[in-house]
């Protein structure tokens, strides 16, 4: 058959149609079925559906474009603000790198000026630093211990300064770890105070024996201890053994002569602890001490060469006839404080002016709590001291009106009278 094709096409002659040749040429000029039908037309239909929805997407995309670009704007312009935060962030930190080194070549500078001050204007300005402190402890603000901390040269000239090691606070608890570390830093403090006379706080604490600790720190130095202030309130009954009136006594009895100030303002002293203490108050100057008032004749009596006392007068305010005609003359006292609460029956005050002649008296103070002041008793106690009375200080709730002020300045022409309205004298 292959080779009856090769000749018919070689020769030119055609060769009746065959099933193969039938559909070999039907796939090119047969018409395809179906041109011309409703189907085509609904091709055609779908091909306009198409079109559109190309429209609708085109204009999508252009809107995607569109929000793109808004984007993009606003990020770049979020860009260029974060760079130009961080221009100026970084120019802060630049200035502020400047100003710290700046500083600390000041430092530098004072440091280096301060280590080449001469020791004495240093030891003025540490004098001056702790001018307004009183009694010192371990965390008080400021001290000399803060002092001897900035340098090797202030250490030295701090620790070589034994008057700013003179007036210390002892506080003392259960705490045994605690207790060894204190001793060992009161123990450097007292050293360094060298033979300086001593100020001491004494504060035993709540723990059992704490008194006996105290003695125990303070015995090497009670000779050169001039003035003394001990707080029983932190002693409660079942363990101070300084509690009770007579030990106090008993114990106070013992202090050394060279003690010239004594604060005790927590404790009342009866007549026999006041007697067993005699050798101690005479040689003291100044006394801070909570009395009843039918017993101040007694204290003074004792303490001749007191010079300032302050005297807080307690209950019971009853006197005898005894007392109320006692009178008592005090040669060397100069400045004298009375603090009488509000909450008494009577007002002592009248009775104790009228018993007193203290020719020497400059400075008076008068802290009441009641609504009338012993105007005509301190008149007659003016005119029989003769005192060169410089200021006379009313603290109360009721202070005298200005014509009993011209009384007091009628006596003494060069008085000066203050006087502070307080509401919180009981």
């Amino acid at each position: 058959m292959q080779k009856v094709q090769k000749m018919t096409a070689n020769w030119g002659v055609d060769v009746p149609d065959t099933p193969r040749n039938i559909l070999m040429h039907s796939r090119v000029v047969i018409p395809i079925p179906g041109l011309g039908t409703p189907y085509c037309r609904s091709r055609k239909f779908s091909r306009s559906v198409l079109a559109l929805k190309d429209q609708d997407i085109n204009t999508i995309i252009t809107e995607r474009h569109q929000e793109l670009d808004v984007v993009s704007h606003e990020t770049l312009d979020l860009a260029h603000t974060v760079v130009d935060k961080t221009k100026d962030l970084g120019q802060q930190l630049a200035k502020k790198q400047d100003k710290t080194i700046e500083s600390a070549n000041l430092d530098k500078g004072l440091r280096s000026a301060l280590e080449r001050f001469p020791t004495k204007v240093l030891s003025k300005i540490f004098d001056y630093y702790l001018m307004d402190s009183d009694h010192l402890s371990r965390r008080s603000n400021p001290s000399p211990m803060q002092l001897a901390r900035v340098c090797r040269r202030w250490r030295d000239v701090a620790e070589g300064m034994a008057n700013l090691w003179c007036k210390l606070s002892f506080d003392v608890d259960d705490d045994c770890t605690e207790w060894k570390r204190s001793f060992f830093y009161y123990d450097s403090w007292l050293k360094r105070s060298q033979d300086y006379p001593l100020s001491l706080q004494l504060r035993p604490g709540y723990a059992e024996g704490g008194t006996a600790k105290l003695r125990q720190l303070v015995q090497p130095y009670m000779s050169r201890v001039s003035s003394l202030d001990i707080d029983f309130r932190s002693l409660p009954v079942c363990f101070g053994d300084w509690f009770d009136a007579s030990a106090i006594a008993q114990s106070l009895s013992q202090l050394p002569s060279t003690v010239r100030s004594l604060k005790i303002i927590d404790r009342i002293f009866g007549p026999d602890c006041l007697y067993s203490l005699n050798p101690v108050w005479t040689h003291l100057t100044h006394v801070e001490i909570a009395i009843r008032p039918r017993n101040v004749f007694h204290f003074l009596f004792l303490c001749p060469n007191l010079s300032s006392c302050e005297l807080i007068l307690s209950q019971p305010v009853s006197m005898d006839t005894r007392a109320q005609c006692m009178r008592v003359t005090h040669a060397n006292l100069r400045s004298l404080c009375i603090i009488c609460p509000g909450r008494f029956e009577s007002n002592p005050l009248p009775i104790l002016f009228k018993a007193l002649t203290l020719p020497k008296l400059r400075t008076l103070e008068i802290r009441y709590g009641f609504l009338s002041s012993p105007h005509e008793e301190l008149l007659t106690f003016l005119r029989r001291s003769k005192c060169p009375l410089e200021i006379l200080m009313f603290d109360a709730v009721v202070i005298p009106p200005p014509e009993q002020q011209g009384d007091f300045t009628a006596i003494i022409p060069t008085l000066k009278i203050e006087c502070r309205l307080d509401i919180d004298t009981n």
